[in-house]
């Protein structure tokens, strides 16, 4: 029997990549009410806070089960104020020929 640490939150800040496998989506959680990413790493099941950049990028291969790799690419200047910006990848078989 395996045990991981629950809780927490990923600070992309703190740790520019996470990768992990999606076992939940909340619709609303946290303090600005966005949708909140449960992931399962290596290490432990973590909480990922969507935002206006990071919904639309994970949002059409977020499925309960699908291993994804979200990674950091650091604070951008937008036309009224600086967001956080992401990148989102999704873990595919390689197809042995």
């Amino acid at each position: 029997m395996k045990f991981k640490k629950v809780g927490g939150s990923w600070n992309p800040e703190n740790q520019k990549e996470i990768v992990g496998k999606i076992l939940n989506i909340k619709e609303k959680g946290g303090k600005y009410a966005t949708k909140v990413y449960t992931l399962e790493t290596k290490e432990a099941v973590v909480d990922v806070y969507g935002s206006a950049v990071l919904d639309p990028k994970i949002l059409p291969i977020s499925k309960i089960g699908t291993i994804v790799k979200i990674i950091f690419l650091g604070k951008k200047q937008g036309r009224d104020s600086e967001y956080k910006d992401f990148d989102v990848f999704l873990c595919v078989e390689d197809k042995k020929e």
